[in-house]
């Protein structure tokens, strides 16, 4: 089964609708998008196109694919000559940090005591509470939990029950209107759908985490791998060292990018800019709404409007794109191939670390040839930073 025709039109505001057609028997009439994945990728490689949004399939029948597709503005750059970033320092770990690194994992073994000395909760403290709630209708049983231990400001309790907490000392209640259902840990909601709720928090305890004394023999006992405490001391420092220099390394790629957008002398597409645009405009949605936001609450909060928004959005995506045009130009005049430590770079970019096999995991989550230009442009930024003598 091969890519046979491949019939292009404009779907507007610069995207275009790919009508695939396939030899043989195809891909039959249920089959997954994520199947057709892989042809769509052969077609953008044969058509010598690079996606600016990973293509989304639209339908699969026997006969063909139906895919959108949105190609990469083509950037032309004055020069990839990269200007000199300055001095850049070593990362430098202090004794503190390592101090408070080797606290925080001693902590993680210790256990809960009722912190007595405190009646008012502060930002990170962990409480225990009753939550209920009434919905519009009446009683809705999974709205209630029981002296449930939640921490305070984390992704678990939703921001106005935080604020309600804030204010709050133990054993005083407080009611307050929500404009629609609020989950708690997954619980405090009427089955997933949105409903109007009155809810009731009482605070029962304020907890410390109690740690263990840091002794040789206590180390030994829980980190065998580190043996004493002075060998814990320089796993931590190893650890925190490696960390502050992949941090220094990130913040120099995006100097030598920054450096790079200035310089191309084709500007951004102007579909391509609004299309960013309303795709950062549609995660930031679904943000707030996810946050229990309604929109008008979050632009109150940052003191705007929804134009001003939009327009924000707008430059950062147009200051975005000159930077992926010039990143694109520059490997495409270098023919920079990437390697796999390039494919685990993009995936960081992505905000998907750590995984085993990036350049498989992303082109099975992106498509292969979307992950493919993802690290070509962190090879870009690579190549940038050696021929300025700081690659790593």
């Amino acid at each position: 089964m091969g890519v046979t025709q491949v019939a292009r039109t404009k779907a507007g505001d610069g995207f275009e609708t790919w009508d695939i057609s396939l030899a043989g028997a195809g891909l039959g009439r249920d089959a997954a998008p994520s199947e057709a994945l892989p042809l769509v990728d052969e077609t953008l490689e044969a058509e010598g196109v690079e996606p600016l949004f990973v293509p989304k399939v639209l339908s699969v029948g026997e006969g063909g694919i139906k895919a959108s597709v949105f190609p990469m503005p083509v950037g032309e750059i004055a020069s990839s000559a990269p200007f000199p970033l300055g001095p850049v320092k070593r990362p430098r770990v202090s004794d503190a940090e390592v101090d408070e690194g080797v606290a925080q994992l001693v902590a993680a073994h210790g256990t809960f005591a009722t912190d007595i000395s405190r009646t008012q909760p502060r930002m990170g403290d962990t409480v225990v509470i009753d939550v209920q709630a009434r919905a519009a209708g009446g009683r809705v049983e999974d709205l209630s939990r029981t002296l449930s231990r939640f921490r305070v400001g984390s992704d678990e309790l939703p921001g106005k029950v935080t604020t309600l907490l804030l204010g709050m000392r133990l054993r005083q209640s407080r009611r307050c209107e929500l404009s629609k259902g609020w989950r708690v840990k997954g619980e405090l909601g009427d089955g997933g759908r949105s409903r109007a709720c009155e809810l009731k928090v009482t605070l029962r305890d304020i907890l410390r985490l109690k740690a263990p004394e840091l002794t040789d023999a206590w180390v030994a006992e829980h980190m065998p791998n580190a043996g004493s405490v002075k060998g814990l001391r320089a796993i931590v420092r190893r650890t925190l060292e490696d960390e502050a220099e992949r941090k220094a390394h990130d913040e120099l790629l995006q100097r030598a990018a920054a450096q790079a957008a200035g310089r191309v002398t084709s500007r951004p597409d102007h579909d391509a800019v609004a299309a960013m645009a309303q795709s950062s405009m549609e995660g930031l949605l679904e943000q707030v709404h996810g946050g229990g936001y309604t929109l008008s609450e979050y632009l109150t909060s940052r003191q705007t409007d929804e134009a001003g928004l939009r327009q924000m959005l707008e430059a950062q995506a147009s200051s975005e794109l000159s930077r992926l045009m010039a990143l694109d130009a520059i490997a495409r005049e270098n023919a920079l191939e990437p390697a796999d430590d390039d494919f685990a770079q993009a995936a960081r970019s992505l905000g998907q670390a750590g995984i085993e096999s990036p350049r498989e995991a992303l082109s099975a989550s992106l498509g292969r040839v979307y992950a493919t230009q993802q690290a070509r442009r962190a090879r870009a930024n690579e190549w940038l930073l050696e021929r300025q003598g700081l690659g790593r």
